[in-house]
C-alpha cells in the first residue's frame, strides 16, 4: 500500500478507475470524502451495494475498498464520491466566524465543483467556436427513431426512418444477395462444366466431317448417332423434344431436338420451371438430317458478341445453342451462342 499522504481538497479528481486482474481485492483512492455513503462503487456499469468494505484513517485523505471476493479478470472497478450539493455551515448574523467552519464550507462546495466538473466531462459538449444558437434540447422520444441534426444544423430531430428496421432490411437484402451469389456460382460451375463438355463434343463433330473426305455417307451416320449418345448420356440431364415446342423443367440442361428436315420455328415453354428462380441456363441441340432453316418464337434472342449465326445445316449435323436469361427473373430476353457448327 503506498504511503499515506494528506492532500487538501480541490487538488484530486473524484473519480478512479482500475482494471481488475482476478486477484487483487484492495483498491485506494486519494480524493476527499465527507460521509461513507458519498462513496460509490462499480464493476463494468453495475453499482455494487454489498461484497465490499471501505476503510479509512483519521486526517488522511482517501481510503481503501477491500471486496470479499476479488473481481474477476479484466472487469473495470469504478470508485467515484457522490455529494449532494447542499450547504453544509449556517453562518449567523452576528454569530461565531470561526476559520475552522468557514473552510470547512469551502472545501465541500469546492468538491461539489469537482462532482459538476468531472461530470461535465464526461457528457458531450461543443468546441469553442461553435455558434452560440445551437439548440442541443433533445426531442420528445420517439420508438425506433435516431436523432439527427435539422436541415438547418440548428438544432436535433428525430429521424424520419426506424434505424432499426433499415439495419434489418440491409441485413435480409446482403442475406439475399449473398444467397443469389451462391447460386450463381453454382451455375456458372454447372456451365463450365457443361462447357468443357460440348468442346469434347465439338471436337468429335469436327473428327467426324474430316471422315467425310473418305466415306461421306459413313461419317454422316456416324456424326449423327455420337451426337445423340453424347447428349443423351450428359449427367442424365437431357431430354428430347417431342415436337419442336420446348418445355422446360426443373433439373434439366440440355434439350434435344427431333430431327429437322424442313423450315423448323421453335416455341419455348417456361412455366413448369420453379428452380432455379431467377436465372436460367440451357443448352439446345438442333439435330439436322436436311437443308432446313430454324427459328424462334416466344422470346427475344440476343446473339453474343451480336454475332447471328447460320442456323440452317451447312453440312453441319448438330449446333449447339447455349441459353442464358439476360436478367434475373425475366424470360423474355435471352443471350444465346452458338458452340459449333457456324
Amino acid at each position: 500500500m503506498a504511503t499515506e499522504t494528506l492532500i487538501e481538497a480541490g487538488n484530486i479528481k473524484p473519480r478512479i478507475q482500475f482494471i481488475a486482474d482476478g486477484v487483487q481485492k484492495e483498491f485506494q483512492f486519494f480524493f476527499k470524502i465527507y460521509e461513507p455513503e458519498n462513496v460509490k462503487v462499480y464493476i463494468e456499469d453495475v453499482e455494487q451495494d454489498a461484497g465490499y468494505s471501505l476503510s479509512t484513517k483519521e486526517d488522511v485523505q482517501g481510503g481503501i475498498i477491500t471486496f470479499d471476493t476479488a473481481p474477476e479478470n479484466g472487469k473495470l472497478v469504478t470508485i467515484y464520491r457522490e455529494l449532494e450539493l447542499k450547504r453544509t455551515t449556517n453562518f449567523k448574523e452576528g454569530g461565531p466566524f470561526r476559520s475552522s467552519n468557514v473552510n470547512s464550507e469551502f472545501d465541500y462546495q469546492l468538491s461539489c465543483l469537482e462532482q459538476l466538473e468531472d461530470s461535465i466531462g464526461r457528457t458531450v459538449t461543443f468546441p469553442q467556436y461553435a455558434p452560440t444558437n445551437l439548440n442541443i434540447n433533445l426531442p420528445m422520444p420517439d420508438a425506433g427513431k435516431s436523432i439527427i441534426w435539422s436541415d438547418d444544423e440548428g438544432r436535433l430531430v428525430n429521424s424520419k426512418y426506424q434505424f432499426d428496421n433499415i439495419v434489418n432490411l440491409s441485413s435480409q437484402y446482403c442475406d439475399q444477395t449473398q444467397q443469389y451469389l451462391n447460386q450463381a456460382q453454382d451455375i456458372n460451375s454447372q456451365i463450365n462444366e457443361n462447357h468443357a463438355i460440348v468442346q469434347q463434343l465439338t471436337d468429335s463433330v469436327i473428327e467426324l466431317q474430316e471422315q467425310t473426305e473418305t466415306n461421306a455417307d459413313i461419317a454422316l451416320v456416324a456424326a449423327q448417332e455420337a451426337a445423340a449418345n453424347a447428349v443423351n448420356s450428359l449427367y442424365n440431364q437431357s431430354e428430347t423434344s417431342e415436337s419442336f415446342s420446348i418445355a422446360l423443367k426443373d433439373g434439366v440442361s440440355i434439350y434435344r431436338t427431333p430431327t429437322i428436315s424442313e423450315n423448323t420455328d421453335i416455341t419455348f415453354d417456361f412455366s413448369q420451371l420453379t428452380y432455379p428462380a431467377n436465372m436460367v441456363t440451357f443448352e439446345l441441340y438442333l439435330c439436322f438430317s436436311a437443308f432446313a432453316t430454324i427459328s424462334f418464337s416466344g422470346i427475344n434472342v440476343f446473339w453474343l458478341n451480336g454475332h447471328e449465326p447460320n442456323l440452317t445445316q451447312n453440312n453441319t449435323m448438330t449446333k449447339i445453342l447455349t441459353f442464358r436469361n439476360k436478367e434475373p427473373d425475366n424470360f423474355d430476353d435471352w443471350l444465346v451462342s452458338l458452340e459449333g457448327g457456324f
